[in-house]
């Protein structure tokens, strides 16, 4: 929920004006109304700055702070001010201690990385000490300052930290000329000793072994950036290869499994590897997110395919080389996660520290119950405290199962809980119920909002929620009644411009005609009955889209709308290599209409062997969603044996395999939307898809937006009967407008009495989904209870 605060206000576009010079009731009607204010005397004015829910693109250079501001160095933090005013025409980022390229520490590294497109990669080395001695040895150059002993030479530092770069670089035939065996790429270094004079600096460099490093003082650095070659004017795409080569997010690069060329392109499979072939590369949000430690709580929205779990992996796997006394948790949902964010975390940690995590003790990855066979949270802290763990038939019955296993917790060893973790990263945040979050407080070191808890969610996953709780709903109470943590902690920014509260708005896994279908299904845009909706232009933008009308600060009840999801917030590449093909992008989400269930699973199977054998598609590389409420485990085998027949060979994750088995090679993944989270494939199957139209109580048209978005190429959505018609009809309009959605905005009254449902068990949800079908098929008794309802 959202609290009246000053960023909130700023959210929907205005900002907080001072008394002294406003005069109070200025026209806010529909802001007052929309968040409810009553008797409060604020005086808002309209304001063109950031929404409070904050993304990086409109920015061309910046600095990633990292600790600087912690370290009270006060050279470092003006020399990062002269950076940031020299480079501001430039596009790029100067980063303080960003990336270590493999080096033991910090200590190792260069005070700041420069990267831009105009001159290329520029090290800035600062020593606030004074120098007062160089000696050579036969180990190397030492340098001694007034204060300390003999130390490395700086010079020595900077260049083996360039060496390091080179050795990167030459990994992009792009940026590494093979035939001159030179580097492309511009690097060039400096260090400021920032008590040291020319004269005195002059003394020494006479008595250095004259490494490249420029030797400058402080009053020096402006001009030395000013001579610097402004020439380079690499393309945008030669510097994501030099960020992810630097950062060490290469890593992450999808190895496609053929060489394909644009020219033949053919199969699905071939359109699919010809996407995949770009760069691993952190977009700004990305980066801040990522690579930067906040001092105390951070929440970061993102869709499905933003790269929500890269970021806190990464967070993990950098914070885990930095401060290896650290002990962090990443606690997630999904059991099938388990071996993706180790495996993610292990191919950064690996490569820049040169040895596996230590996934034992420092940095614990659970699944937020666990079990007999891996431990999770609940599992582990029942043994430390001596309890029994509860297990999932415990539990059945109840609306939420880790709520009722959570609070049972709290109720019987809540006021035990020792604070273990100095950093607790919360995966899929928007699956856990507020229990989950009041024994994380109580576990993460700290005091209030200095606890580095880190939350990633997106709402339109949730299948239980789509309501967006702030910190002061989602961690508990203090024994005076107030919240643990307000919602102010989210206002701002770190010192050091490291935000509180910011958006992925970029979408990298799925095709935006396939995002577009999700995300206007999930909405109920072009249904009768809206299920969601947001009010103001920031809130669209937030999740990266733009709105074309109406043209005011809010979207009223009635106004006709029409959003834009623009070209540079979907980068999937499928899009573009179908028009340039002459291929139908649309084709990318198909429908198919079965008369039943034999039909259904006949579609199917003639489907998967068609992309198996005629395109080519790994069959690890599709997933098959069952969205059908009553999916077990027989209706599962009754899919496995269709596929059978067929000689295709599947796992069912959860049912028949273990619940963390996913994609193995060779054989396709039948699985439901809660265990499909966290995981994508090339081609998805979104089978029994029938109850999306008629769904009254909003759980499965979330469940389509899960199981849809798994796709990162094509999707095709199969069901029979009426509602499966009805669907596509849906679908259809959402094609015809694409890009763009246009509809009418509805009343908030009736949006959140929708959302009623969502605080009733599973039972009575399903009662209440059976009355409105019966309703639906009885027009004459929707008619009559209708005119009763109105009579009382």
């Amino acid at each position: 929920m959202l609290s009246r605060t000053t960023s909130q206000f700023e959210l929907h576009g205005y900002s907080v004006a001072d008394r002294a010079d406003h005069a109070a009731g200025k026209p806010v009607f529909n802001l007052a109304v929309g968040l409810g204010i009553v008797g409060e005397v604020i005086c808002l004015q309209p304001s063109n700055q950031l929404p409070k829910i904050r993304h990086m693109s409109n920015q061309k250079f910046y600095l990633l702070s990292g600790s600087l501001a912690l370290e009270n160095k006060p050279f470092h933090s003006q020399i990062a001010n002269i950076i940031k005013a020299k480079y501001a025409d430039c596009d790029g980022y100067v980063g303080y201690k960003m990336t270590t390229l493999g080096r033991a520490s910090d200590d190792d590294v260069p005070s700041f990385l420069i990267v831009t497109k105009q001159h290329g990669i520029v090290l800035v080395d600062v020593v606030e000490d004074h120098l007062c001695n160089i000696s050579n040895t036969e180990s190397g150059e030492y340098w001694k300052y007034d204060q300390g002993d003999l130390q490395l030479s700086r010079s020595l530092v900077v260049e083996i930290y360039e060496e390091e770069i080179q050795s990167r670089l030459r990994n992009s035939f792009s940026l590494y000329d093979r035939k001159t065996k030179k580097i492309r790429t511009p690097i060039r270094s400096s260090i400021v000793l920032c008590r040291n004079d020319r004269t005195n600096i002059e003394t020494h460099q006479s008595a250095s072994q004259e490494y490249e490093s420029s030797l400058l003082a402080l009053s020096e650095l402006e001009q030395w950036l000013d001579a610097l070659e402004k020439n380079y004017n690499c393309s945008d795409e030669e510097l994501g290869k030099i960020c992810a080569l630097l950062e060490g997010t290469f890593i992450y690069e999808q190895k496609p499994s053929a060489t394909v060329e644009d020219s033949k392109l053919e199969t699905i499979n071939d359109y699919i590897q010809q996407s995949l072939k770009t760069t691993f590369k952190q977009d700004e949000s990305q980066r801040f997110a990522s690579m930067q430690l906040p001092n105390g709580p951070q929440r970061i929205r993102g869709l499905a395919g933003t790269g929500k779990t890269v970021v806190l992996s990464l967070k993990a796997a950098i914070t885990h080389k930095r401060l290896p006394d650290f002990k962090i948790l990443y606690l997630f949902n999904t059991q099938s996660l388990y071996q993706n964010v180790q495996s993610l975390i292990s191919k950064y940690y690996t490569l820049e520290a040169k040895k596996p995590p230590d996934f034992e003790n420092t940095l614990q990855v659970f699944h937020a119950w666990g079990g007999r066979q891996k431990p999770g949270l609940y599992s582990t802290l029942c043994s430390i405290y001596g309890l029994t763990p509860m297990t999932l038939a415990d539990a059945r019955g109840h609306r939420d199962a880790l709520e009722f296993i959570y609070k049972d917790l709290l109720a019987k060893v809540g006021p035990q809980i020792k604070p273990i973790y100095d950093l607790v990263l919360i995966d899929e945040a928007q699956d856990f119920p507020k229990e989950v979050f009041e024994v994380v407080f109580k576990l993460t070191k700290g005091v209030g909002a200095q606890k580095r808890i880190v939350w990633a969610y997106d709402e339109f996953q949730s299948l239980k929620d789509t309501e967006i709780k702030g910190p002061s709903e989602l961690f508990g109470k203090a024994q005076n009644g107030a919240p643990n943590l307000d919602d102010s902690v989210l206002e701002g920014k770190y010192a050091g411009d490291i935000p509180k509260d910011f958006v992925l708005p970029s979408c990298y896994r799925t095709p935006r005609p396939v995002l577009m279908t999700a995300h206007g299904v999930a909405l109920g845009l072009y249904s009768s009955r809206q299920n969601e909706m947001f009010y103001y232009p920031s809130e669209w933008q937030a999740i990266g889209y733009k709105v074309n009308e109406p043209k005011t600060v809010s979207i009223n009840s009635g106004d006709r709308v029409e959003i834009e999801r623009p070209d540079e917030n979907s980068k999937n590449l499928l899009e573009s290599l179908m028009r340039s093909n002459n291929k139908t992008p649309l084709n990318l989400i198909q429908v198919e209409r079965c008369a039943d269930n034999v039909a259904q699973l006949h579609f199917l199977s003639t489907k998967v062997h068609q992309l198996i054998n005629k395109e080519n598609v790994a069959p690890e590389e599709i997933i098959i969603v069952n969205l059908s409420a009553g999916a077990n485990k027989e209706s599962m085998l009754e899919i496995q044996r269709t596929l059978n027949q067929i000689g295709v060979k599947s796992v069912i994750p959860g049912y028949v395999e273990s619940a963390d088995v996913f994609k193995p090679k060779g054989f396709i993944t039948l699985t439901t939307p809660f265990r499909a989270k966290g995981n994508e494939a090339n081609v998805v199957f979104v089978i029994n898809a029938s109850n999306v139209s008629g769904d009254f109580t909003l759980r499965t048209r979330n469940a389509f937006f899960v199981a849809v978005t798994r796709s990162r190429g094509w999707c095709y959505i199969s069901g029979f009967g009426t509602g499966i018609e009805k669907l596509n009809a849906e679908i259809e309009l959402i094609k015809k407008d694409f890009p763009i959605f246009k509809f009418t905005c509805p009343d908030p009254s009736v949006i959140k009495s929708g959302k009623t449902y969502l605080n009733k068990s599973d039972k009575e949800l399903n009662k209440i989904q059976e009355l409105m079908e019966l309703l639906d098929k009885d027009p004459d008794l929707r008619e009559l209870l209708l005119a009763r309802a109105k009579e009382n």
